[in-house]
């Protein structure tokens, strides 16, 4: 390249726009419009192209004549452009986007590093259509020259140099993708065609190669900057119209969702400045690459960015080897100093002097000290672990559940209570009947009586509603299906009789419930759904406005400002007053990819989930694990389920892998739901489930040592390709029984270092792990096989006849795709091991506490041997890695959680229990839709 300061701002804007535009892809709204932005983006990109050409007088080459012999000398001209260029170049670039669009359908099964070999194309291209600088001086040659000297300049100027170094580099970049951890979305043998998809990578790349190298021709044989530029806007433009071309054959072609959607509130938004940002990022990108390569070749920005991004990969893992994300400490060492020497070559045979603003001894020297301290420092991490993580989680659960417990019971007196109750609610007064409450508490025996946090959460949005809202919401959802509706009047309970016999028994099993205190509620009605997956989704933003104008402390200061906007509705229709504040959009129907888009609206902004959507279900994504985890293994319950800090769980759950099939809303309705995920912002409310609960009559010792899960197959009435190969029911039974042979997985394995026992994560082959732990994972199917889902299941993963659960040791607990494990209250009252794996609450959940009730699993399923193996043990189990392994199981940690646990159910989870807490919140309830209820409350 040129060595001028013009030259050196354009790799700089090239290097920027690249690293910037890598890093903000990983979550990105525009992946679910793949065409519409691309057509977009290619749009603004040619925009900018063309404005910059209005400002090219301040850009590198705006005054240059470069088929001048001045310029030849110093930068050979590439081969005269063909007339076919132009439009070959517009027909590769659509081709090559509609290559991407389908590697993305089947992203799971792609190869990782693949892109790292576009700089060896551009290489090859250089090395066969190389000719030589013919040497013009007037000296004769020196025929006593030193032969060394000439053999060292013909290597430097070489192309097989130039070749060699790229191909090396480029495999270290290329080996950096190996280190990267798979997630367990899997690519299946029947569905997918994950050797094609390779294919059409390693031609994807060709084409790359191949536009670039015509760019670069086309561009260079113009005379100044502005004719470069107003050739790459033109390019792009037409560009983006056979994009759209594209892009509206697609629309014709695919049936709509649904006829007569309503568009939800926000989504447009986001998108349309995501594009409008990443053109810019893009534009900057095509610019500075255009420029850059004219001034030298294409190979060089190239060879640039791949070099960058292997440098950061690899420093990445060095700077994780001794975690389970890298085991081995050698290798990241190898590849760092393999790109970092194929790089340097590059260099001297490219005749780099400067890479962009670093001379290139400095960048020598740079290189050794990173390979230096990544040494020193792989060296003192690889040391193993002295202690098991599971042992610290399990001691530290030990002391938080005494914590709980304390900070649960610290009333034993009604004035303490009250007290109590002021200071967890920034004063605010206990509802009216507090007392009968407390009374009706201490009668249950119940052992909770200051923490009832989730109650709090639901109801403290709907204080800073108006209670004429409230009304309305509810008279929204009594004319709606599976929607039960419990009045209280007069002391009385009953509830409007639905046709269906198992929602009737719910509702009679709640009526039943209230009835034993209806004489101290206040009239009213509640809405109970009585389907299990949630509705009611509503944006950060509405309810955190709501949060905060109800939260007492704040009132008074937000009182004002809300209470102008509510007096300019006061004088329609409330209904529609309520609409105009709250909005109003409800959907029967709303497809996985919008109701992940709902999804990330609800989380607050800043939010890795409200950056955009994961699209990258191959790669595990340790940055969503790590603010829960301890290392591999799950640590923090309660921030595990909030979904927003880990995007890519709406890719690895059937609830947002499969359609939404029930009305959804975006407005704030008082609807009360079994259970919920933390986006959504139904009330929960304890429903007793229509199933028989069989007393378990073995006790731990005498049940077999297996892990066990068995999953109907009527259950997965709806299949998507995202749900068959992401669903975490598809992917438990996948990981266990069809792992393939390039499947690995992180354990915590044993060793002896000086005659001690230590731990150390080991990279393992999925299948060699599983051999010596217990697990039985399957689906079974009662009915025939009719239709195309419960074949391709079939097909898939293969039925099994049904088992016992309850005779197994360790009992595998999995959501529905609509809801929490069904038998999950069951499997604490036995004598069983509860391993749950759960993204939903139920008005219990902040009772249940990991490690002391449950073994907690990931839903990612990357510490499940490591967590089974711990307790289960692996000593005399067979060879992993290909040696016998040391590990004793805890087995008495094991028992020590299943009488935890089934004690804690015995004690905390009973129908009593479920009493005190609908009684607490319908008081809570009852007073929030009352007129006057900043007045009301319970004073002694």
């Amino acid at each position: 390249m040129a060595r001028d300061g013009g030259s050196r701002l354009t790799a700089v804007c090239f290097l920027a726009s690249y690293i910037w535009l890598s890093c903000s892809l990983q979550r990105h709204s525009l992946i679910d419009q793949p065409r519409l932005s691309s057509f977009l983006l290619l749009f603004i990109s040619s925009a900018a192209a063309f404005i910059a050409s209005l400002f090219s007088k301040w850009l590198p080459g705006a005054d240059g004549r470069f088929d001048s012999e001045a310029v030849l000398k110093q930068s050979p001209l590439p081969h005269r452009p063909r007339r076919f260029y132009v439009p070959c170049i517009i027909f590769l670039i659509v081709f090559r986007l509609e290559i991407v669009h389908r590697v993305m359908h089947d992203f799971q099964c792609s190869s990782e590093g693949v892109e790292a070999f576009l700089p060896v194309f551009l290489a090859a291209y250089e090395f066969f259509s190389h000719r030589p600088a013919q040497a013009v001086s007037d000296e004769p040659e020196d025929m006593w020259g030193n032969p060394f000297e000439d053999f060292k300049n013909w290597i430097i100027g070489s192309p097989i140099t130039l070749l060699f170094s790229t191909v090396l580099f480029s495999y270290g970049v290329f080996m950096v993708g190996e280190f990267t951890p798979r997630s367990t979305f899997f690519c299946s043998a029947l569905e997918n065609q994950s050797s094609f998809i390779v294919l059409i990578q390693w031609l994807g790349v060709f084409i790359d190669a191949v536009v670039m190298v015509m760019f670069w021709r086309v561009l260079s044989w113009a005379r100044t900057t502005r004719s470069r530029l107003r050739m790459l806007g033109g390019i792009l433009i037409l560009t983006s119209f056979g994009v759209s071309i594209t892009w509206l054959a697609t629309r014709i072609s695919q049936n709509q969702e649904i006829v007569g959607h309503h568009p939800f509130r926000r989504i447009g938004s986001l998108y349309f400045f995501d594009v409008f940002s990443t053109g810019l990022l893009v534009s900057s990108l095509i610019i500075s690459t255009a420029l850059w390569a004219c001034d030298s070749t294409a190979l060089e920005p190239t060879a640039i960015a791949s070099f960058t991004s292997g440098m950061l990969a690899s420093i990445q893992n060095v700077l994780l080897t001794g975690t389970y994300q890298q085991t081995s400490s050698p290798q990241p060492l190898m590849v760092l100093s393999v790109i970092s020497i194929g790089f340097v070559i590059f260099t001297y045979a490219n005749n780099m002097r400067w890479i962009i603003v670093l001379k290139r001894v400095f960048l020598m020297s740079l290189l050794v000290c990173i390979i230096i301290f990544s040494i020193i420092f792989a060296a003192v991490r690889s040391k193993p672990l002295d202690r098991h993580p599971v042992d610290d989680l399990v001691y530290k659960s030990r002391v938080e559940a005494d914590r709980w417990l304390r900070h649960a019971t610290v009333s034993t007196t009604l004035k303490l209570a009250v007290a109590e109750y002021k200071d967890r609610h920034q004063g605010r007064n206990p509802p009216p009947q507090f007392d009968k409450w407390f009374e009706f508490a201490e009668k249950r025996g119940s052992i909770v009586i200051d923490r009832f946090d989730q109650i709090e959460k639901d109801i403290l949005p709907f204080w800073g509603m108006k209670q004429q809202q409230i009304r309305d919401g509810l008279e929204r959802l009594k004319g709606l299906p599976d929607i039960g509706i419990i009045t209280i009047l007069d002391g009385k309970a009953f509830h409007n009789q639905p046709p269906d016999a198992l929602q009737k028994v719910v509702l009679d099993e709640a009526v039943s419930m209230i009835s034993t205190f209806a004489e101290h509620l206040p009239d009213m009605s509640i809405a109970i759904n009585l389907k299990e997956r949630p509705r009611v989704l509503v944006p950060w933003d509405d309810v955190h406005r709501l949060t905060m104008a109800g939260s007492k402390t704040r009132f008074q200061l937000l009182h004002r400002s809300y209470k102008r906007q509510e007096n300019k509705l006061a004088n329609g229709n409330p209904i529609d007053a309520s609409r105009a504040l709250l909005g109003s959009t409800a959907q029967p129907y709303v497809s996985a990819k919008r109701f992940r888009q709902l999804e990330t609206l609800a989380c607050p902004p800043g939010s890795a989930a409200r950056g955009g959507v994961h699209w990258d279900v191959r790669d595990f994504c340790s940055s969503c694990v790590k603010p829960h985890s301890e290392g591999q293994f799950l640590q923090d319950w309660e921030m595990f389920l909030d979904p927003c800090h880990q995007p890519d769980i709406f890719n690895l759950h059937d609830l947002h892998t499969t359609p939404h099939l029930h009305e959804l809303y975006q407005d704030l309705l008082p609807l009360f739901s079994r259970s919920k995920t933390d986006s959504f912002n139904d009330i929960l409310i304890p429903l007793i489930r229509p199933v028989n609960e069989e007393p378990d009559e073995t006790q731990f010792d005498k049940k077999k040592d297996i892990v066990f899960w068995q999953g109907d197959a009527k259950d997965s009435q709806v299949l998507t390709p995202q749900s068959l190969h992401g669903g975490h029911r598809h992917r438990l039974v996948h990981f266990a029984n069809n792992a393939t042979a390039i499947d690995e997985t992180s354990m915590l394995l044993g060793i002896q270092v000086g005659g001690k026992d230590k731990f150390r994560y080991e990279e393992t082959r999925v299948k060699e792990a599983n051999g010596p732990l217990p697990f039985e994972f399957s689906f079974t199917n009662l009915d025939s096989c009719d239709d195309a889902n419960c074949r391709l299941l079939q097909r898939e993963f293969g039925f099994k006849e049904q088992g016992t659960a309850l005779d197994k040791r360790y009992i595998m607990l999995l959501d529905s795709a609509d809801g929490p494990p069904p038998d999950l209250l069951q499997t604490l009252r036995s004598n069983s091991v509860p391993v749950l794996s759960s993204i939903f609450r139920e008005w219990y959940t902040e009772r249940l506490l990991p490690w002391v009730h449950f073994i907690p699993i990931d839903p990612r399923y990357h510490a499940l041997h490591s967590t089974m193996a711990y307790f289960i043990g692996l000593k005399n189990r067979g060879l992993i890695n290909g040696r016998p392994q040391l590990t004793d199981g805890r087995v008495e940690d094991a028992r020590w959680i299943a009488e935890q646990g089934r004690k804690w159910a015995n004690k905390a989870i009973r129908r009593e229990d479920m009493e005190v807490y609908m009684f607490r919140l319908l008081l809570e309830w009852g007073r929030v839709i009352q007129e006057d209820r900043d007045k009301l409350g319970f004073v002694l």
